[in-house]
Formats: structure tokens, C-alpha cells, sequence
């Protein structure tokens, strides 16, 4: 099944017993660290020159974090310059320790193969657990396939935005979405929130830097690692294999470009003053140490010089925004 077969169509003719005893049976499979394990055959060839490529699950700490997730082209993509010669992973993340599963986002549904993978590979006999930080497509794209798939699901809810309009995935037959509601059991997540979830050690607080009201950031003590959503994300790849993980604080873009990727992504930062955003977010590095960026586009940003380097580049794209012409405002001038 790791090898882009449909689990359904795989399992089609099994009984929900048979298939979910297949699911805890699974073995995990042990990646070494930094090593992305290639999804074969996932996407047809005019699947992924128009869609995606590079479905891969990338080791971020050996046992306790990984990256899922695939390539798209940069200009298909709204919040990225149509002329930008790169591509743009999509990301979510799986953590886990020896009896839990944490999804932290569900991914684009163009990454359906990669999840297929993940829930193959590394679920084995956990108890799976899932959260989202906003409600749009690239952070529970797959929700309804995980709640589907997997053997008792529960959901961290931190009212990031309605759920329900998600779950009516192909892969969710109509009854198991009329009984959502009680059937998947739901704890409540909201900012301000800890929760230990077997060894992994979380939080949750609203995000540092947004466009959609609300969102949140969570962080994984254990590992270091800050989820921020649709932030941070402002390292691209040149090419369809290139490493979807920086680790060094060298060949920074300009404090310019990421200026116009983050007002292009949230538009009210243009000609705006905002010394309380960037308090905020400098609180949120004084509170945590922080070793990992994990946003659900762009590169994964990985140590701590690396994520100072890339804190530093932010705050100066901040004020940077406050320059930058807001044309709405200016066709009426």
C-alpha cells in the first residue's frame, strides 16, 4: 500500500473488522534522520506535471517527528509570485512517541498519497490523535480520510473554525458523516492550552502572525518544534528533489522578498504599523525554545540558528510591510 495503491480499493472487498485488525497490525518503518522516504508511483506523469510531486515522509527527529508531504510548482500557487522559478512544499507533520500518533494539520489533498504512506508505515498499534491549526484546505484537506482510516481517532479541537462542511470525503461513507459528532470523540484544545499526550508534550496559543482569525501555533516540547500554520514558510525549493529541510542560517532571502510573500498572504499588514504583532511574536520565541519552524508551505526551518536567522528575517520583513503600497486602497485615491 505504500507504493500509491488505494487503500480502499485495496481493502474493498475486507469487513470494517478485518480492515481495522490490518491497520493495528501495521509495522513502523524506522527512517534515518533527515532521509525522505520516496512515495513510488503515487501520481500518474499528468497528475504530477500538474499537480504535485516528490510525496515523501521526511525524518525530522528519529522516532518522534516526521514531515509528510509533496511538491507543487510555485506559480500555481495564490500566495507565491507567479514568476517564481521554484517549488513549494506542502507540509504536515506526524509525531509520535511508543503508543500515540499526533497529526498536527492533514495536509493538502494533493498529498493523499504521502498520508497514505504515513498511516501504513508509521501507525502501527497507536492510538492516533489529530489536529488542525486553521480551518482551509491545506491544513484538513485530509481529515475526513484519517477519521475514516484509522482505528478510534481523536480529535484535538482548539476551535480553530468549523470542521464539518471537511469531513465529507470520498473516502467517508455518508453515515459515518451524519454521526460525527458522536462518534468521534473531541477534547478541547484552546489557546492557552497544555496537554500531555503519552511522552509528547504540547501547547497551544493563538498564532504570532495570521490571516484567518482563527488560527493557532502549537509546540512540541520534546522536540522543539513550533507548528505556525501558514507563517514562516518563506524558504522554497529550486527543484522537485531538492531538501525540504534547511538547517543553516546561510542564503537567507532578501528582507524585501519575504515582505511581499507575507503581505501577499495577509493583506492587512500592507502600510500598517505593527510593534504589538511583533511583541507578540518575540514572546512566543522568549517563552518556547524553539529549535524547529514547521509551517504548512515552504521549507522546514531546523536548528537553532537557523530558526534565530529566520526570526530575525521576519521581524525585519514586518516593518518592512508598513512600506509597501496597498493598490486597493490606492485605486480610489
Amino acid at each position: 500500500m505504500a507504493e500509491g495503491f488505494g487503500r480502499r480499493a485495496l481493502l474493498g472487498g475486507a469487513s470494517a473488522a478485518a480492515i481495522m485488525a490490518l491497520l493495528r497490525g501495521a509495522q513502523a518503518d524506522s527512517l534515518p534522520a533527515g532521509e525522505s522516504k520516496r512515495i513510488g508511483g503515487a501520481l500518474s506523469a499528468a497528475a504530477r506535471r500538474v499537480f504535485a510531486a516528490q510525496q515523501t515522509i521526511t525524518t525530522l527527529v528519529p522516532e518522534r517527528l516526521y514531515r509528510v508531504g509533496c511538491m507543487v510548482r510555485a506559480e500555481r500557487l495564490s500566495w507565491l509570485a507567479e514568476d517564481l522559478d521554484a517549488f513549494e512544499p506542502l507540509n504536515f507533520y506526524l509525531l509520535t512517541d511508543r503508543e500515540n500518533c499526533v497529526f498536527l494539520d492533514l495536509g493538502a489533498p494533493v498529498a493523499l498519497p504521502a498520508l497514505q504512506s504515513a498511516l501504513d508505515s508509521l501507525i502501527g498499534n497507536r492510538r492516533v490523535w489529530v489536529n488542525f491549526t486553521r480551518n482551509e484546505a491545506d491544513c484538513i484537506g485530509n481529515l475526513g480520510y484519517v477519521l475514516g482510516s484509522c482505528p478510534n481517532p481523536t480529535m484535538l479541537f482548539g476551535s480553530a473554525g468549523g470542521i464539518l462542511e471537511w469531513i465529507n470525503d470520498p473516502h467517508v461513507s455518508i453515515m459515518e458523516v451524519r454521526d460525527f459528532l458522536g462518534r468521534i470523540p473531541i477534547e478541547m484544545t484552546p489557546n492557552g492550552t497544555s496537554k500531555r499526550v503519552g511522552e509528547l508534550d504540547l501547547s497551544w496559543f493563538d498564532a504570532g502572525l495570521k490571516q484567518m482569525g482563527m488560527t493557532q501555533w502549537a509546540y512540541e516540547a520534546t522536540s522543539g518544534c513550533l507548528f505556525t500554520s501558514d507563517t514562516f514558510g518563506y524558504r522554497h525549493a529550486a527543484t522537485a528533489d531538492a531538501p525540504v529541510v534547511i538547517d543553516s542560517a546561510r542564503g537567507l532571502p532578501s528582507v524585501d522578498a519575504v515582505a511581499r510573500e507575507i503581505v501577499a498572504r495577509i493583506n492587512w499588514l500592507r502600510e500598517a504599523e505593527a510593534p504589538e504583532l511583533i511583541e507578540r511574536i518575540e514572546s512566543v520565541f522568549a517563552a518556547h525554545d524553539v529549535r524547529m519552524l514547521a509551517p504548512v508551505h515552504g521549507c522546514v526551518i531546523r536548528g537553532r540558528e537557523a530558526v534565530a536567522a529566520h526570526l530575525k528575517l521576519t521581524l525585519g520583513a514586518l516593518k518592512r510591510a508598513r512600506s509597501l503600497p496597498d493598490r486597493e486602497r490606492l485605486r480610489y485615491v
